[in-house]
This record gives structure tokens, sequence and C-alpha cells, in this order.
């Protein structure tokens, strides 16, 4: 079986490489959620309530994938994929289901349908790898490589501060 090195997906937007350091993910996924939702009522938020929600969600997906191994064979790249692909649809329903105002909407569309690109690579990479298939998977990674950049420069865009690092 071939060796492969899949680069890490460089969208700290909601793309992380390592797992759970000292609470188990659930417990910050549930966290972040709680603060994803306090406050939020009917209404829109405020710019800098948004970008304080938005990053506590990517923080604690950050903080929950941490110590995830980087995948370098396809068992470690589907393993990899099916550790982060599920902390990362949570944490972006809790992106999707904040209010940003009006006037980051548009922003907020492009940077999450950025986000959802990524979740869709991240499937893809690992149904490759359980073909064994290089060039999927090699495909695949160069998928999620070039929707963290989008992600990320939507993210910034946005002057979100955690969910647009790298």
């Amino acid at each position: 079986m071939p060796r492969v090195t899949v680069p890490s997906p460089p969208s700290a937007t909601l793309a992380g490489v390592t797992a759970p350091r000292t609470a188990p993910c659930f417990l910050l996924l549930a966290a972040a959620g709680t603060l994803a939702t306090a406050g939020c009522g009917g209404g829109r938020l405020s710019h800098g309530d948004y970008a304080k929600r938005a990053d506590a969600v990517c923080s604690a997906f950050r903080d929950s994938t941490q110590r995830i191994a980087r995948p370098r064979t396809y068992k470690d790249i589907v393993a990899y994929v099916g550790k982060t692909r599920p902390l990362y649809e949570a944490a972006r329903i809790r992106l999707a289901a904040l209010k940003p105002p009006a006037k980051d909407e548009p922003g907020v569309r492009s940077w999450l349908a950025a986000d959802k690109r990524i979740s869709a690579a991240l499937r893809d990479l690992g149904d490759a790898a359980l073909r064994h298939d290089f060039l999927g998977v090699t495909t695949a990674a160069g998928r999620i490589q070039a929707e963290g950049v989008a992600s990320r420069h939507a993210a910034q865009a946005l002057g979100l501060q955690i969910c647009s690092q790298a």
C-alpha cells in the first residue's frame, strides 16, 4: 500500500488536525453551542457579538481537534476524516445558527458556503482513501486547501480573529 501524506486542512475556520486535550469533544461542542445560542433570541446579533460567538465556536472546534494525528496512510486518512468531519459539521451547523447583522449576511453566506465545500471535500477525501484512490485523495486534499483559503479570507473580511487563522 503506498504511503500518502495529506496536508492538513488549512482552514482554522473549521478544519482542524488534532484531538481533545482534556475534555471530551462533546463537552467542548456543548459549551460552544451554549455560547453560540446564549442571548440570540429571535433577533440578529450585533457585529461584535456575532464575531465573538463565531470565534468561540471556532476556538472550541480547534481545541477539540488539536491532537488528531496527521494522516500518512489511507487507513490514517479514513480515521482522520471519521474523527474530524463530525466535529467540523457540528461547528458549521452552530455557526449557521448564529444570526449576523444584516450588513454581514452576504459575507457570512460566502464564508459558510466555503466551509460547506470543505466538509464535502473531507467526505470525498475519506471515500477516496477507502478506495485507495491516490488521485481522489490528492484531488480532495487540494479542494480542502483551496476552500480553506476562501474560508479564511471570508472570515477575515468579517473581522473574525480565531476563525480566520490557519
